[in-house]
């Protein structure tokens, strides 16, 4: 398994073929079959950066591509065949440059005898040649380069166009005798210039300072258009000759027209913490518009587009006055299919059904100058209920018959502020809500209805009523969610009066709670309001109550959640004044429609058929508008072309390898606060590997993560520990610990219980927000089933022992102990004797043992590294007496020591001094006599312990291919007879060692 930030991006369009740069790798796409088509690696120990291609056609009709891939300080020529499609020929192996790559063009070539002539722009503002050698021909004025582009102009003359750190455009023009003159220069960007793209006598840049500059290049640089568009920094622009396109740092790919100040036509994004590196476009005929946009992001995914996904295939206005004469629509709902009940001023219920406006009932009596609430049930038969202003219920069946009507009996104001169908009643149970959040649940099965339960008032609160409800049939619970963002839970095994039985205040802020329901792939439970949050739960079977899993958002910019649709799995959500559909996925999380509707404040409702047809209807303006869009090729297309799944968008901290049901399973962790999981299959050729799961609770990063058992521990920064059950690859969240816990605006109670009995270890002085959990280790409690001691190492240099209980979810704080006043990097635990292990960043090793924790802990130390150790690994040596430790630090050295058990004794082994280039940042034994190491410099390195000749030996090398290694992992696997090896960083590879022939592979 690779996957890495895409950073270069290049369509084949005569073939409808997509070339991406992963790292060193080149991978091939079928747009036309949306097919993976081969993966290899060019470039070694360098990230490809960019393609230049040109077309060759041979007489036995195979159109072949000459393809120049390059990337930091080299290139490859290399060669794709229409006939051998899932096949890239080297023709030109790596070749080294003096100078930073930025562009490349192919000037000539002659495919028979291999022949190429090649320019590249560097990052020095140099031209080289590559014609059989490479050899620089120009070096311009001495500046610093971020993007430049070379390009034959349309009178034939080459153009090398430079974007300099300083925001100037410099063009260059190619002379008879290759020499190169400067030909203008403009400064109109406020930063470097990222990107430099020519098209068609058009030249676009873009850059830091968010803006796109438009010019027409003839014989001089003529302005078109200038505007700012993205919010973060564009790293790249596209051009058809009536369209921009642009991508960014704020993880979205927008469409823009020529107008002098912008026009943006579509705008694609994808959640939060990833940035969206490079695109190409495929044209149509006419170089009018893109067809496709295939794009490469940070999280290791390559996403295909289509401009021409508009936002809604129709609107249309529903025409009521043939009808309702001089009278107009207050509220409108979806009855079944396309037949819709609108409520107008006058009382009259009509009923549209395909453009045919009919009676529905006639309410100029009971309903007239009142905002009837209407609701529709969902199962059983489907009935209508509408409440009234002056108490009323009537209950309808689909053809307009009154079934059922009564009055609410209050002493107070009898004004029906909600009504809603409790779900799995089968249409006989209704929800109804007055003035005072005086609630009751009546049985529409008897005439008239009777009251089955009262319900315990909401809370006070200036709009006193529910959103939403959710009937836990199997639980006999009812879940409210209300205006305040509460969500409350009702008993209803009480025969009349139900009181609260649990309480989440205020979860989803002060605009409240708008939807709960089911999730039908993982049978939790989730909510959503309008704040933007969406809340996960499970629940405790025994104790009928809800825990509160996690908490995340589907993009920054939408702050009103309205409705989960679970056919597929869809959310509805507003922002401003528009209404927006998106999928829950979190790998495919895109948006699939949007309608300017006027905001969520207006009536409207949603309905999606079988067919994938989706429908809104909402009121503006005193009319009725019906939108439509049809999902099935948005839903059925994959979005993400990449055979491996995407990642995380920024660096990966930490990686954890576990086995359980013989798969092998891989738990990553990221700045990006998002735990993932992960499950693959681990061969020789064709690894196969599936996104099971994302976590979303930690507020900051995610610095460590430990397996035991059917459980995981995460801890980061914020001092958050959060406990994980895994059944059957679905994950909840059992639990979690804060040392001071924020009342967030969207947060609340819930989840696992924080022990209180030892406020003034949850409280001491040196806690503050910034303290980081650094590192976590567990261990099973002695003679204790289903407890676990946690062993947790932080930033403010104090080691915490908690206790852990399954059963409650609680964490206990045990006991506190430091050994040095600075930062705690890592712990490892060894539970035969009860020695927990801490590292530092003043380069100490120390032992602690915790075999009793009533009285203060013993401690001894060992200066081992000049500066921090990053990670440690340790192994049983002599019978429960010795152990060996294995460590590597910021200084790049290893370092082998023997702790004697009964002796309570370090001893130094081993050391190399300064073996890896860079920081290492991983460890791990093999067994007594070997391990390897890793840092930040990419080699795994594996050591080898000769006893007899008392020396450490380095046998072997392996370049991996992820860069800014923070974290490896290895395990032993039983299926393959072989260990694997995960490294992670700015993204994630496998690595299998075979120990029987001493050999690395990946």
């Amino acid at each position: 398994m690779f996957s890495a930030p895409v950073t270069a991006i290049k369509i084949l369009p005569n073939h409808r073929i997509c070339l991406a740069g992963t790292g060193p790798y080149v991978l091939a796409f079928d747009l036309t079959t949306n097919q993976q088509l081969l993966q290899k690696k060019i470039l070694v120990d360098s990230i490809v950066h960019g393609f230049e291609a040109r077309q060759i056609t041979k007489e036995n009709d195979d159109s072949s591509y000459v393809i120049v891939v390059f990337g930091q300080r080299t290139f490859s020529i290399i060669q794709w065949s229409s006939i051998f499609p899932s096949l890239l020929t080297t023709i030109i192996p790596q070749i080294q440059c003096p100078s930073w790559i930025v562009s490349a063009l192919i000037v000539d070539l002659d495919p028979l005898i291999q022949s190429f002539t090649v320019l590249f722009g560097t990052a020095l503002n140099q031209i080289y040649r590559y014609n059989n050698s490479l050899e620089l021909i120009q070096s311009f004025k001495y500046t610093t380069l971020y993007s430049s582009c070379l390009f034959r102009h349309m009178n034939g003359s080459i153009i090398f166009a430079a974007g300099t750190v300083f925001g100037e455009l410099i063009l260059y023009e190619q002379e008879s005798n290759d020499h190169f003159h400067e030909k203008s220069t403009i400064s109109d960007h406020n930063g470097a210039i990222f990107s430099i793209t020519y098209h068609d006598n058009l030249l676009c840049t873009v850059g830091d300072d968010r803006t796109v500059k438009l010019y027409r290049f003839h014989d001089n640089l003529e302005l078109l258009a200038s505007f700012f568009a993205h919010e973060a920094r564009i790293w790249q622009s596209c051009l058809t000759s009536k369209h921009i396109l642009t991508c960014g740092e704020d993880s979205s790919i927008r469409l823009w027209s020529h107008k002098s100040t912008g026009e943006m036509l579509r705008c694609f994004s994808v959640h939060r913490c990833k940035s969206a590196w490079c695109m190409d476009i495929l044209r149509d005929n006419d170089d009018n518009k893109p067809l496709i946009i295939i794009s490469g992001w940070s999280d290791g995914g390559v996403r295909r587009y289509h401009p021409d996904d508009v936002p809604i295939d129709s609107v249309e206005n529903i025409l009521l006055n043939q009808i309702a004469v001089n009278d107009y629509p207050r509220n409108v709902i979806f009855l079944n299919s396309l037949k819709m009940i609108v409520q107008m001023n006058g009382g009259q219920l009509l009923k549209i059904d395909n453009q045919n406006v009919t009676s529905f009932y006639d309410g100029r009596n009971s309903l007239k100058n009142g905002y009837a609430k209407m609701c529709v049930a969902s199962d059983g038969n489907q009935y209508i209920a509408i409440g009234s202003l002056d108490g009323f219920v009537f209950i309808f069946n689909q053809n307009g018959i009154i079934i059922n009507q009564f009055q609410i009996d209050s002493n107070k104001n009898n004004k029906i502020l909600q009504i809603l169908w409790l779900n799995n009643t089968l249409s006989s149970k209704l929800l109804v809500c007055v003035p005072d959040g005086i609630m009751f649940i009546y049985n529409i099965t008897n005439q008239p209805a009777t009251v089955d339960h009262c319900l315990e008032v909401l809370p006070d609160f200036e709009q006193r009523w529910p959103n939403t409800c959710l009937h836990l049939d199997k639980y006999n619970l009812l879940l409210i969610g209300d205006r305040q963002g509460n969500i409350l839970s009702y008993d209803l095994n009480n025969q009349l009066n139900c009181s609260i039985y649990q309480r989440f205040e205020r979860l989803h802020g002060i605009n409240g709670t708008s939807s709960i329901d089911i999730d039908e792939n993982t049978n939790l439970i989730r909510s959503c309001g309008r704040d933007g949050y969406i809340n996960i739960f499970s629940i405790n079977a025994e104790e009928r109550k809800l825990l509160h899993q996690s908490t995340f958002t589907i993009t920054s910019d939408i702050t009103w959640l309205d409705r989960f649709i679970n056919f597929p799995s869809l959310i509805t959500c507003f922002t401003t004044n528009n209404f927006s559909l998106y999928t829950l996925d979190d790998q495919t999380k895109r948006r699939l429609m949007h309608v300017e509707c006027g905001g969520g404040h207006r009536n409207h409702d949603f309905f999606i058929e079988k067919n994938l047809d989706a429908y809104f209807v909402y009121i503006r303006n005193k009319q009725v508008f019906l939108a439509r869009k049809n999902l099935t090729r948005i839903l059925n297309e994959e979005t993400c072309l990449s055979k491996i799944p995407p990642t995380h968008g920024t660096e990966i901290r930490c990686v954890k390898l576990f086995q359980s049901n013989n798969r092998v399973y891989m738990t990553t962790g990221s700045e990006d606060t998002q735990i993932k999981l992960f499950t693959f299959q681990v061969g020789k050729s064709n690894p196969q590997c599936e996104h099971v799961s994302t976590l979303q609770s930690h507020l900051s990063a995610v610095c460590d993560i430990v397996v035991i058992d059917n459980l995981f521990f995460s801890c980061g920064a914020r001092a958050q520990i959060f406990s994980w059950q895994m059944k059957s690859n679905i994950v909840v969240r059992s639990g979690y610990f804060m040392l001071h816990p924020l009342r967030r605006r969207h947060g609340g109670g819930g989840g696992g219980n924080i022990n209180d009995e030892n406020k003034k270890d949850n409280s001491d002085d040196d806690h503050g927000l910034d303290v980081r959990f650094t590192s976590i280790a567990a261990i099973s409690a002695a003679a204790e089933n289903g407890n676990y001691l946690l062993f947790v190492t932080a930033s403010d240099a104090v080691l915490r022992i908690f206790r852990y209980t399954l059963s409650s979810n609680r964490f206990t704080l045990l006991r506190t102990s430091s050994h040095s006043e600075y930062c705690q990097l890592r712990v490892k635990v060894y539970s035969t004797r009860h020695i927990a292990f801490v590292s530092s960043t003043d380069g100490l090793l120390c032992a602690y043992d915790f075999s009793s924790l009533d009285n203060t802990i013993p401690s001894t130390s060992l200066k081992v590294h000049q500066s921090g150790i990053n990670d440690f690994d340790l192994i049983e040596i002599n019978e429960n007496n010795s152990l060996r430790l294995a460590s590597v630090g910021d200084d790049g050295s290893v370092h082998v020591s023997i702790f004697d058990i009964n002796n309570w004794s370090w001893k130094r082994e081993y050391l190399k001094d300064h073996f890896h280039q860079s920081p290492a940042t991983g460890i791990r034994f093999i067994n007594s006599t070997m391990f390897v190491s890793i840092g930040i410099d990419q080699r795994l390195k594996l050591w080898t312990i000769k006893n007899d000749e008392q020396v450490l030996e380095l046998t072997k090398n392996y370049l991996v291919d992820i860069r800014d290694i923070l974290s490896m992992d290895m395990i032993f696997c039983d299926e393959k007879n072989e260990f694997i090896i995960v490294v992670a960083g700015a993204g994630v590879q496998t690595i299998q060692f075979d120990l029987k022939n001493c050999l690395f592979y990946s």
